[in-house]
């Protein structure tokens, strides 16, 4: 797997390529979120959060459109625009009601250190 420490730069590259060759395959959606997690884990959040942007513009009715948003609202905390990610996190909340608990235990959490109300 290009999923492991040290080979992000490759999963990112593999990922960008699949997407160019394959943007309407039945996985694209989850190659998009993936890509933006490359980014995440290396802190660079201002690409993971244009990444995860674009994931859930994209495939909105997707399987990882409720991730892509949560992800999105970390990415934009973690770069200290509270606001924004408190209005990603509220964007979750109400396009996904029955998100699966994990997504919404961590939007709560993110939440709260981000003090939106």
């Amino acid at each position: 797997s290009l999923l492991v420490p040290n080979r992000f730069g490759e999963a990112e590259r593999a990922l960008r390529a699949f997407l160019a060759a394959h943007p309407d395959h039945q996985l694209a959606a989850n190659a998009q979120y993936w890509l933006g997690e490359t980014h995440y884990v290396r802190r660079d959040y201002q690409a993971a959060a244009q990444v995860f942007m674009e994931s859930y513009q994209k495939y909105k009715n997707g399987p990882k459109a409720p991730d892509s948003l949560l992800k999105l609202g970390m990415a934009l905390a973690n770069e200290d625009r509270q606001r924004e990610a408190c209005i990603t996190f509220a964007e979750l909340d109400k396009a996904f009601p029955d998100a699966p608990a994990y997504i919404k235990d961590s939007a709560l959490r993110q939440k709260e250190r981000s003090g939106c109300n």
